[in-house]
């Protein structure tokens, strides 16, 4: 990147680090809940001895909700304040309670305390709006529009290998036959790598100015609610924002009860779980970076947008037939080119509504959307899936019918305009 200003790999190494290991506390959660909560392998190993299934399943849906649903009420904030304090003190902050969670989780996993490990969760989940902050962080330091973009990419896919790799790496850490840390050890080695990159970038991020009253007067604190609102009311985004909402219910729904359904439908185990879960994170990149691309180089983006939807039925419809058998696997590749391609097309057809200034404003929030409707489908399968999994995958199934017969009508272009400047 000649002509550009040389960033220090001891400065952006770290930034990268923390948010690929975000990705993988959040994406490991699941293979772990899924036997210790939703369907205990064993008296033993229950968070919620003695109780209900249905209330098993509940705050299975609960304490995986907690997390999205925390990201959309604080990502907005923590930006809004970074802009205005800086970036050291938030990261720092934020860090601390990431840690503080991770640390939380892991107490609660080894006491089988739901309690802890839902205050742990919230924690984590409650500072991983930071990640809009590390993100801020390396564009602050590039001299270059190419600059930007090699390190915004560089960010995403970051993330993206995250994504992937937590149920892995659960899995290599879980052992649930260990007399101690059987469930616990993933958490505590993530605080410790969390801890790790703090100290490498305890003097490498810039103070700032003292902070004063009138600075934090300036903060936006319910960015994220306010945004929404305005976005709804523009009439002619609320066709697309309604098969948004939909689609990423159904797909929160989806990723709950997909590990239930294979343990007690298919028989997988803890370690097939993880792999089937880590598999759908492989095809999920795939479709981002290739078939997405393609797919709408090819075709309109209202064809790409319904042949998604129909994917989303079909992948929620597998989990009915318990005789498939192994040929199960290939839902992981049918969820991808469903609910991710899906999210893709959605973000491309809102990208073209609005004009440059605007956005970046646009994209966080659906960002801050996404948390909310997923977490939202996370909860439903809880409440859902007490009376049976049956119900819950025809909830999936309905949610993603109801975006799809929304899609049939065609989504002209259009234009968001009268978008407020956004000062923090």
């Amino acid at each position: 990147m000649r002509g550009n200003n040389k960033i220090s790999l001891w400065f952006t190494g770290p930034l990268l680090g923390i948010l690929f290991f975000h990705l993988v506390c959040e994406s490991m959660v699941i293979p772990v809940l899924a036997p210790t909560l939703a369907d205990p392998i064993s008296a033993e190993h229950d968070m919620l001895a003695g109780a209900s299934q249905a209330a098993h399943k509940f705050f299975y849906g609960f304490v995986l909700a907690v997390y999205p649903i925390l990201v959309f009420l604080c990502a907005p904030v923590i930006g809004a304040v970074s802009d205005t304090i800086g970036r050291r003190p938030v990261l720092v902050a934020a860090l601390l309670g990431t840690i503080a969670g991770c640390a939380g989780q892991g107490a609660g996993m080894e006491a089988m305390s739901l309690a802890v490990f839902a205050i742990g969760r919230a924690l984590v989940g409650a500072t991983a709006g930071v990640d809009g902050v590390i993100q801020a962080a390396l564009l602050d330091k590039c001299g270059s529009e190419s600059q930007k973009n090699f390190y915004l990419g560089a960010s995403l896919l970051a993330m993206s290998v995250g994504f992937m790799a937590g149920p892995a790496f659960a899995a290599v850490l879980i052992d649930e036959n260990a007399p101690a840390l059987a469930w616990s050890a993933p958490f505590f080695v993530l605080a410790l790598m969390f801890a790790g990159m703090l100290a490498l970038l305890w003097k490498k991020i810039p103070s700032g100015n003292a902070v004063t009253k009138s600075d934090l007067k300036k903060i936006k604190w319910t960015a994220g609610i306010t945004d929404i609102s305005i976005l709804f009311r523009i009439r002619p985004a609320r066709q697309l924002v309604a098969i948004f909402i939909l689609a990423e219910v159904a797909a929160g729904c989806y990723v709950a009860i997909t590990p239930i359904a294979l343990a007690q439908t298919f028989e997988f185990s803890v370690k097939e779980i993880a792999a089937f879960m880590s598999l759908e994170g492989v095809f999920a990149s795939i479709v981002f970076a290739y078939i997405g691309p393609q797919m709408l180089s090819k075709f309109s983006k209202n064809f790409v947008l319904r042949f998604s939807m129909t994917m989303c039925i079909v992948t929620c419809g597998l989990l009915f037939f318990k005789d498939l058998g192994m040929l199960i696997w290939a839902d992981a590749f049918f969820m991808a080119v469903g609910f991710s391609l899906a999210y893709y097309v959605i973000l491309s057809m809102f990208s073209d509504t609005a004009d440059e200034s605007r956005r970046g404003w646009l994209l966080s929030v659906l960002s801050s959307l996404w948390g909310l409707t997923m977490g939202m489908g996370l909860l439903l399968c809880g409440i859902i899936a007490g009376f049976s999994n049956g119900a819950c995958i025809g909830a999936c199934v309905a949610l993603s019918s109801a975006a799809f017969l929304l899609s049939i009508e065609r989504i002209r272009r259009f234009k968001i305009s009268g978008i407020p400047e956004r000062n923090t």
